[in-house]
């Protein structure tokens, strides 16, 4: 159990090191709560002298949500974090109680705990309360990491609790945000050449802009900077009253180039797929969509204009 443990470490402790002075029981700890850019998507940013793709830009406007709810939920993480442990037990550590240093009169406390010495599974909650009444405890996070799988990987889970933020008074940015809750599965693999991959699920108190209601993504990055998204959209994604279920499938090399599909699943034109690939700058090569014609580009030639993507794992 030792070694597994301590090769685990060796992967986080560079990064985490700086932090403060903790033992590698206390790194081990820390490793269970994932940070925002350990679970970051990153895609190229489109050049600013092109038009840019449409799919191509409802990939980024997707990654863009994703990092900004990441933001969210483990910004405060990654600050209760900079402080050592007030509280070590064998299988406990405790960050706090922390005052909040951008809103006067409330505290937070980070608890990570295991079942026991030998357990491969971490839970964790990040809590938050006014300093007036300590006991009045809420839950903005919980999860747990399990390392089961080998020294080098691991799978997680960690949901943040926005609408009770919300209903508790919390004047901060996280009590004022459109959503109810924000969950993510994942797999963070470690080894060279492997992906993190994860699901992430967002539930909304009010609908966007498009009126979407709720989001799913999924998405795989590799360390040589490529990868892949899906996600599905519930909402009046065009305009209207009428409901629509939309799913866009991209994938893209580090270099930026890339293809995806958006299939209509629900609504008017139910079943039509648009297909559209991009170069590195994410200019259109290839337009193929079935209910505007009038924005083909090179239709009907796909395998002369798009990239050939390899199988992500």
């Amino acid at each position: 159990m030792t070694s597994k443990r301590l090769l685990l470490l060796a992967a986080s402790a560079s990064a985490l090191a700086a932090c403060g002075n903790y033992s590698n029981e206390d790194l081990l700890f820390m490793s269970a709560v994932p940070t925002s850019t350990q679970l970051a998507v990153v895609l190229p940013a489109a050049a600013p002298t092109v038009m840019q793709a449409e799919l191509a830009q409802d990939t980024h406007a997707g990654i863009a949500d994703v990092n900004a709810g990441l933001d969210l939920m483990l910004g405060i993480v990654d600050l209760v974090r900079s402080y050592e442990p007030t509280t070590r037990e064998t299988n406990e550590r405790i960050w706090g109680p922390i005052a909040d240093a951008k809103q006067p009169g409330w505290q937070w406390e980070l608890i990570v705990y295991r079942a026991s010495e030998d357990a491969t599974t971490y839970s964790y909650e990040l809590d938050f309360a006014q300093t007036a009444a300590p006991d009045n405890v809420v839950k903005f996070l919980t999860g747990s990491f399990d390392v089961a799988g080998g020294a080098r990987q691991g799978s997680g889970m960690v949901t943040a609790h926005f609408l009770d933020v919300a209903k508790a008074g919390y004047p901060g940015d996280i009590g004022v945000t459109p959503y109810n809750t924000i969950m993510i599965n994942y797999q963070n693999y470690q080894t060279a050449g492997s992906a993190v991959s994860a699901t992430y699920m967002v539930g909304r108190t009010i609908p966007d802009p498009n009126g979407i209601m709720n989001s799913t993504f999924g998405y795989e990055i590799l360390t040589d900077g490529s990868g892949k998204m899906s996600f599905q959209e519930v909402g009046n994604v065009v305009g209207g009253t009428t409901t629509e279920t939309v799913t866009i499938q991209a994938q893209w090399l580090a270099s930026g180039v890339g293809m995806a599909t958006l299939t209509i699943d629900l609504g008017a034109d139910a079943g039509a797929t648009q297909t559209e690939c991009w170069d590195a700058t994410f200019e259109a090569v290839y337009n193929d969509k079935p209910w505007s014609t009038a924005e083909d580009v090179n239709a009907g030639q796909m395998a002369a204009f798009c990239p050939v993507l390899p199988t992500l794992p």
